[in-house]
């Protein structure tokens, strides 16, 4: 396999992004790091011995380590990951041995076995400071070997080695009983239970019983605003989505479909990440037919298209930098938009809502 990356020294780790909770559709910030025959390592012979990987952690007190090896046959595996930057303490595995055919018993997993212990226990003394008095090795763990990661804070680095005798006991001794470079898995996810605590909003009865109160959220890594009526969704989000900066009920909708309220349609586009809304059944459907990338997810709430429902004007804008609709009821936000915002085009009022 040809080396994907130059990553054999910590200096020069693969960068595998942000590591944060589930709920964020940005590329930007993973819920997880999974990667398959990624790069390939041959820790006991010539080739690359190591490789280098770094994520930075948000908000979370402890990762999980999972990590195989890719080979059929008749085999025996060796693959060590262990950490160098950014970790206080390992339970689990950091080593995991897998072996198949003829070489479930072969003289190479003896010998293997012996020299890879050896790395496990360099390896542990080399970096007093992190606790490794939980940390594990295994055999055969099928489909993963495992581990929880309990981090400082800081970037995390870490490496990976290993090597694998693979073929006929006759083949690696024509080979001079060398082992081979290993291609591996790994896989990092955010520990269960790591969630911070989060203070939900506090439900209180609406003083003119709107049918929709409407929230409102900032994501920090797309730059855009993201709006539900739903208290589930809202919910959802400030507990899993630390990206996403909650605003509060910025307004109310009075409108129902019984009183005459017009469908505030939602869209979702899978290139910018961001939503869309619209209460015009005109722009919706030339949405559906013409632009495959903005995914409908239906009804969001119902509004006023007149001005003679009384209600509040809902502004409309579009960023010109990330492609993206902001909306407010606030003429206050409107004027200051228009006066210092030049990349934000004014869209006029897109429906009446009502204040909060």
């Amino acid at each position: 396999m040809v080396e994907i990356f130059k990553n054999d020294t910590v200096g020069t780790a693969t960068d595998l992004g942000t590591l944060a909770f589930a709920g964020n559709p940005s590329p930007d910030v993973v819920s997880s790091i999974n990667f398959w025959e990624f790069d390939d390592v041959n820790g006991a012979g010539t080739g690359d011995p190591l490789d280098y990987y770094r994520f930075d952690p948000y908000q979370l007190a402890s990762i999980r380590m999972d990590f195989t090896a890719s080979t059929v046959g008749d085999y025996a595996n060796y693959v060590l990951v262990f950490p160098i930057q950014g970790v206080a303490r390992i339970e689990g595995d950091t080593l995991g041995v897998w072996t198949g055919g003829e070489h479930a018993t072969s003289e190479f997993v003896g010998v293997g076995t012996s020299i890879i212990q050896g790395i496990f226990e360099a390896q542990n003394n080399a970096f007093p400071n992190i606790d490794t008095s939980a940390a594990t090795w295994s055999r055969d763990d099928f489909p993963d070997s495992e581990a929880i990661w309990y981090l400082t804070g800081e970037t995390v680095i870490f490496g990976v080695t290993g090597y694998e005798f693979t073929g006929s006991t006759a083949q690696i001794e024509a080979n001079g009983n060398l082992p081979g470079e290993v291609d591996y898995r790994i896989s990092v996810t955010p520990h269960v239970g790591d969630v911070p605590t989060v203070v939900l909003p506090e439900d209180t009865p609406d003083a003119d019983n709107s049918p929709y109160e409407i929230y409102r959220f900032f994501n920090t890594l797309t730059g855009s605003h993201f709006f539900t009526a739903s208290t589930f969704e809202r919910d959802a989000i400030i507990t899993n989505s630390p990206t996403i900066t909650y605003e509060g009920n910025v307004f109310d909708s009075n409108a129902t479909e019984a009183n005459g309220g017009a469908a505030v349609y939602r869209f979702y586009n899978t290139i910018t990440y961001t939503h869309f809304y619209t209460a015009s059944a005109e722009e919706a459907e030339s949405i559906r037919s013409n632009l495959p990338h903005m995914n409908d997810e239906g009804i969001a709430y119902y509004a006023h298209t007149t001005a003679d429902s009384g209600g509040t004007p809902l502004y409309r804008f579009y960023n010109t930098y990330n492609f993206t609709h902001f909306f407010t009821a606030s003429e206050a936000e409107r004027d200051n938009i228009i006066s210092t915002l030049g990349h934000y085009n004014y869209e006029g009022i897109a429906y009446y809502v009502d204040l909060a």
